[in-house]
């Protein structure tokens, strides 16, 4: 703030204390115009308010709308304040403000106290209020639809077969025509899905429906036939108490599958006995539509093979969980015991096994095919355990030298279903066994090839080193050496017009160019 703005606040007489509380008000009032009107610094004050666009109050006497309405004040103060004086001074006087006057205090009205008679009196009845009689614009109206009149145009086409959305593009005529025209000239509606009949023609129609279904046709042949859509079709069947013969959407039904036919169709089997589901599953379950409902078929397999349903919980019993083989489920009343006679042979089959593989080469015979898994030859250990000692037979060995093939196939058609487990887990070991063994030797092997690589790639890395030349100076791993100086090839770029930028990395076509050149001109760089 300047010295003379410091002045002029100081000599304002808004600044003193009897007129401050005039100039806080929200609204400018009278009084405040009146001290602004006898202040001596009212120009400055105008002045300061216009350069610093107040946004409210009054400033030398005037409010924010009325200083909006000055006229534009020149660049100079001096000059700005002059004319501002000069505006102030040809201002009309304001008109006082009409003060109102005091009102006189009323004069009170005795109170009022009825007389004996009016007291007696009945009171008054309160008068039926007026119904006003509404206008006619104020009540709505439906407006009547204009009557349409038939035409002799759409008569004509309408005989000719044409429809209605071709008879609108052609003429130009509304469906309330067509159908007044229709109507008037006494043309039936044609024949066909999607179309009015009359009684008569819907009596013809369900006649020829009911002829065609009693004869074994299809929705899609009456239809054809007839004109009706498939709902039409189906409610003349029920009317006429004629059994349903049709599945969704019109088809042909299918006729209902059996149990078994469902689980051959949706059944697929896999390695040693096992069998997939390939049929839909509601959550974990897998789901048979057969005869007309919906079945876990789990328990329809497991049905199937025991001949029983099951009791409680249908569990597979073999190492596939996914599993629905029948003779590898089992319910709450299956007996899952084993027997002592049971578990050497199924234990020492493997060891016979392994034993065996050993014997005829190992993994690599079994890869490349040379197994051959028969009997021994000594006569006393092929004789079979009879059922009277098999305890004895155990105990002295004889069932432990069967060979791997009996054992499995002896295992596979015994009457247990324990037992036909046991055969079948015994399978997948050994395939387990084999794959194992077969996939170990191939990763030795894949060991062994990538040290050699690795060996001999370190070789030929030394040999590398030993051939490459000396590097002089110290650069970068991998970095090329340069064989041109940039100054030379920028320069020669110069000389030649060619583009070629003056810092940064020089393009490769400006590196061949020069190279090009060089060799031509026998020079080097």
């Amino acid at each position: 703030m300047s010295a003379v703005d410091v002045r002029w606040r100081e000599l304002a007489d808004c600044a003193r204390p009897q007129n401050v509380k005039l100039f806080q008000a929200r609204q400018p009032t009278d009084a405040a115009r009146a001290v602004c009107r006898g202040c001596p610094v009212r120009a400055e004050c105008l002045h300061d308010a216009v350069i610093s666009d107040a946004p409210g109050g009054v400033w030398g006497g005037l409010t924010s709308q009325e200083r909006r309405r000055l006229p534009v004040l020149p660049a100079g103060e001096a000059e700005a304040i002059s004319l501002l004086r000069q505006h102030l001074a040809a201002m009309p006087a304001p008109a006082p403000a009409h003060e109102p006057q005091p009102k006189a205090p009323a004069k009170k009205r005795p109170p009022h106290r009825p007389t004996a008679a009016a007291k007696k009196a009945p009171p008054p009845a309160k008068a039926a209020p007026r119904l006003q009689d509404k206008p006619d614009e104020a009540t709505p109206r439906k407006r009547p639809k204009p009557r349409v009149s038939p035409r002799a145009d759409v008569a004509e086409m309408l005989r000719a077969g044409a429809s209605q959305k071709q008879i609108m593009q052609d003429l130009g005529a509304s469906t309330r025509v067509i159908s007044a025209t229709r109507a008037a000239y006494g043309i039936p509606y044609p024949k066909g899905p999607g179309f009015r009949f009359t009684p008569e023609q819907r009596a013809d129609n369900e006649r020829r429906a009911l002829e065609l279904l009693r004869a074994g046709a299809t929705y899609a042949e009456v239809t054809e036939q007839v004109g009706i859509s498939a709902p039409t079709i189906t409610a003349i069947r029920k009317r006429a108490g004629l059994p349903s013969a049709q599945g969704r959407n019109g088809k042909e039904a299918r006729p209902r599958r059996s149990k078994a036919e469902g689980l051959a169709e949706c059944t697929e089997p896999y390695g040693d006995g096992h069998v997939r589901w390939t049929g839909p599953m509601a959550g974990r379950m897998p789901q048979l539509c057969a005869e007309g409902g919906k079945f876990n078929a789990r328990r329809v397999a497991f049905e199937q093979h025991h001949g029983r349903p099951p009791v409680g919980y249908v569990r597979t019993n073999c190492t596939e969980p996914a599993c629905i083989a029948g003779p590898h489920l089992i319910d709450d009343r299956t007996p899952r015991t084993r027997t002592r006679t049971e578990e050497p042979v199924t234990v020492r089959a493997l060891q016979n096994l392994q034993a065996e593989i050993d014997r005829q080469g190992g993994p690599q015979a079994a890869r490349d095919n040379r197994l051959t898994l028969t009997p021994p030859t000594e006569p006393e250990t092929r004789r079979m355990p009879t059922p009277k000692d098999p305890v004895r037979a155990v105990a002295e060995g004889i069932a432990e030298a069967l060979p791997l093939d009996q054992l499995l196939a002896w295992g596979d058609n015994h009457a247990d279903p324990d037992v036909q487990d046991q055969a079948a887990r015994a399978r997948i070991a050994v395939h387990g066994l084999r794959t194992r063994h077969a996939a170990d030797q191939e990763l030795t092997q894949i060991s062994d090839e990538a040290a050699q690589l690795e060996k001999r790639l370190a070789e030929l890395r030394a040999r590398e080193a030993e051939l490459a030349p000396a590097k002089k100076g110290k650069r970068k791993s991998g970095a090329r050496a340069r064989d041109y100086d940039t100054r030379t090839v920028r320069a020669w770029a110069e000389e030649n017009n060619v583009d070629c930028p003056r810092v940064g990395q020089i393009p490769k076509r400006v590196l061949d160019a020069w190279r090009a050149a060089s060799t031509a001109g026998g020079g080097g760089s």
